[in-house]
């Protein structure tokens, strides 16, 4: 049985008509979709030390990141101690405009 190596694969697709531009939107839309796990391991940080930062158990951080519903404060909260910002953004598709939302008195700083 032959063999193709990945690259050579890869680089048949990558010729194909319009596969540039379908892989930027799958791209795009992978990074729309990141998991808060993906980020926190993306920062090499462990569920055990991010826990520390937060001042809650470990299992807290797992509970979080497998939650379909999150309050945006603890989310910030998650984010800060990532080291990152949260940025909510308003987007409406039928006009294509996106209109940052600030909530609460701090959320603007």
């Amino acid at each position: 049985m032959a063999r193709t190596k990945f690259s050579e694969l890869r680089n048949d697709v990558v010729a194909r008509p319009g596969a540039a531009e379908r892989l930027a939107a799958l791209r795009v839309d992978t990074l729309e979709e990141i998991r808060l796990y993906e980020l926190r391991h993306g920062e090499a940080i462990s569920q055990a030390e991010l826990a520390g930062r937060l001042d809650v158990t470990q299992g807290a951080i797992s509970k979080l990141e497998h939650s379909d519903d999150v309050r945006v404060s603890t989310l910030r909260q998650y984010l800060e101690a990532l080291g990152a910002r949260l940025e909510l953004v308003a987007v409406f598709d039928d006009e294509d405009r996106r209109v940052p939302v600030h909530l609460g008195r701090d959320s603007a700083a």
